[in-house]
């Protein structure tokens, strides 16, 4: 058996190498456009602090303390 790559390894290689980089990126990207889009923007919802902490547990199913 012969120990040198040959051009279609290597060029299968870097596709399922591509593959894999694109995939990660597109998750990292995903995450950070969903965390952006839909996280609770608290600076202009006129509520305090606890109605706050209510309202994230509410969400959340647990009961409030």
């Amino acid at each position: 058996m012969n120990s040198q790559i040959t051009p279609e390894q290597v060029q299968n290689l870097l596709t399922l190498g591509s593959v894999i980089l694109l995939a990660v990126v597109l998750r990292l990207i995903g995450l950070a456009v969903w965390r952006k889009w839909f996280a609770d923007d608290t600076a202009d919802d006129g509520l305090t602090q606890e109605e706050r902490d209510l309202r994230t547990a509410y969400r959340k199913g647990r009961r409030p303390r």
